[in-house]
């Protein structure tokens, strides 16, 4: 839609009434061919005693179809509506002067871009006719005055909602009714509606139409101040009115409208008629709040896992070992790396652990709890707790998952399950002592080569009441490397998981004589990115 031209401010002319004036000429004789289309005679339009749009259809008989004539009496009304609105604009340009140099007179006739408002309606001069609908190609629009019209079918506003924003015109499409038709003559309280209008306000014909002044009456409570404001607007300041209200139809039913009406004045100032279209678009500002209703509960869900992510990360950071760089324990050193899923919502449940024991051996640890967010979390942080606990009382491996299993059998819900890799590593003749609970094997890298470690039977954690764990023991030397990961690392989409792991077996080279720090990050340079489906965790320990 092509908006109203605005007035150049330092350009030697800003408008030429003459031209506009021509311009209103070539609509009149337009809307005069229009109304011949019709089949109605063209001439003078106005209330000037007679209905609006009452000419009759020409030719019309006695035995014409009397739907027909009625068709023919409702556009010629719009043709009388678009005329009325086109004898506004010429009395205003005839007032107007070419004296546009000056910037006072400027401000003071410019009318500025179309308002939901209409300026006050006046008489009409009798030069001015019907005018014509106005198509894609007929030239300039912009300068049209009917604002009401162009606003409900032209320049249609979707976005207000009742009752917050009244002033907007609705849009013609899905959800968009069929637009109904009023006349209130008020010089011979004479009222005429539409089918159309009857089935709107879901009234019996023979009831007969509503008086504009009971208008109010038939819409919603928290509407009628509104609607009494219109009919004001229309009735005392004699000015056109628009706006979106709700009727209420016997039945108890509602109805949203979009109102637009505008008086008809006779040659003393005085509104002598009221004209109104009404268009049904109930189903457009259902769908609306709808679309409202659901986007707050999106906006409500977003918050609740913002929230949620924030404590369950909090939880997480402070549960977790506080050392983020390589450490040194007793024969060895260990160096971590934790990322969480793709999704930054899903703070999860991996977890790792390497800890000092009494008696000079090393506890080594990595886990997974099931699912994400703070119920993950928090699984992983009772795990993480116990098994400190119980390895401080010089429990083996196996113990220390006979331990866990029954913390995620008869503590956490029903529907939580963990793996995990407990190990006890002596310094003094570098043996490893480890057991699983159905976690990924650790692989151990040795003079450039890496291989797995044979598996130990273990089952899930909170699987079974009273599993067996089984012990297995490696005799480390100097310089290995030992990798202890979670699923996460080497679950891919697209990508199997002997193939990851094949991968992570074959940087055997890349790894003799590093540091703990430099394998962990060979092994996820090697992986290709540094985002994960699910949570990630790897554990890289040197011996020395």
């Amino acid at each position: 839609m092509r908006e109203r031209p605005e007035h150049p401010v330092d350009g030697p002319l800003v408008v030429d009434p003459a031209q506009w004036l021509a311009h209103i000429g070539r609509m009149r004789a337009e809307l005069d061919a229009l109304r011949g289309g019709f089949g109605l005679r063209p001439g003078p339009v106005g209330f000037t005693g007679a209905a609006p749009g009452a000419a009759v259809a020409a030719g019309a008989g006695s035995g014409e179809d009397a739907a027909a004539v009625e068709e023919a009496r409702r556009r010629g009304l719009l043709c009388d509506l678009l005329a009325g609105s086109l004898g506004q604009a010429a009395e205003y340009l005839a007032r107007l002067t070419l004296d546009t140099d000056d910037p006072e007179h400027r401000q003071a006739h410019d009318p500025g871009p179309a308002t939901s408002t209409p300026a006050r309606s006046t008489v009409r001069p009798a030069d001015v006719g019907p005018g014509t609908p106005f198509g894609p190609d007929d030239g300039d629009d912009t300068a049209l005055p009917w604002r009401h019209l162009r606003r409900l079918f032209v320049e249609p506003d979707p976005h207000g909602l009742l009752p917050e924003q009244r002033h907007t015109a609705a849009t013609e499409g899905p959800g968009s009714g069929p637009v109904a038709s009023a006349e209130w003559h008020l010089d011979r309280d004479d009222v005429r509606w539409s089918d159309e209008m009857y089935a709107l306000f879901g009234r019996d014909r023979a009831l007969g139409p509503v008086p504009l002044a009971e208008l109010a009456g038939h819409t919603a409570v928290e509407d009628r101040a509104f609607v009494a404001e219109l009919v004001r607007e229309l009735l005392e300041h004699a000015n056109g009115a628009e706006g979106e209200f709700r009727i209420v139809r016997a039945d108890g039913t509602r109805v949203f409208v979009q109102f637009v009406g505008e008086p008809v004045l006779g040659a003393d100032g005085t509104p002598h008629a009221v004209w109104a279209l009404l268009r049904d678009i109930t189903e457009l500002r259902r769908t609306q709040e709808a679309l409202t209703r659901t986007r707050a509960q999106l906006l409500t869900q977003r918050r609740l896992v913002r929230s949620e992510h924030r404590v369950a990360a909090e939880l997480q950071r402070v549960v977790m070992p506080w050392w983020t760089r390589p450490i040194r324990l007793p024969g060895i050193e260990v160096a971590t790396r934790y990322f969480p899923a793709e999704q930054d919502s899903k703070v999860g449940g991996d977890w790792y652990d390497a800890l000092a024991l009494p008696g000079g051996d090393v506890l080594l640890a990595v886990g997974d709890m099931s699912g994400h967010g703070v119920a993950a979390a928090s699984g992983m942080t009772t795990l993480r707790g116990a098994l400190q606990g119980v390895a401080m009382t010089g429990a083996g491996p196996a113990a220390m998952l006979a331990a866990l299993n029954r913390i995620v059998v008869h503590t956490l819900p029903a529907d939580k399950v963990a793996t995990a890799v407990c190990a006890r590593f002596e310094p003094v003749g570098r043996v490893l002592t480890w057991a699983q609970g159905g976690h990924p094997p650790p692989l151990l890298y040795r003079d450039g080569a890496g291989r797995a470690l044979a598996t130990p039977f273990g089952v899930l954690l909170g699987a079974l009441d009273e599993p067996e764990f089984v012990e297995a023991r490696v005799e480390l030397l100097a310089g290995d490397v030992l990798l202890i990961f979670t699923d996460g690392l080497v679950e891919r989409r697209g990508r199997g998981t002997e193939e990851a792991v094949d991968a992570l077996l074959g940087l055997g080279p890349r790894l003799l004589g590093a540091d703990a720090r430099t394998c962990v990050d060979v092994v996820l340079s090697r992986l290709g990115h540094t985002r994960y489906e699910d949570d990630a965790c790897v554990m890289a320990v040197c011996v020395r």
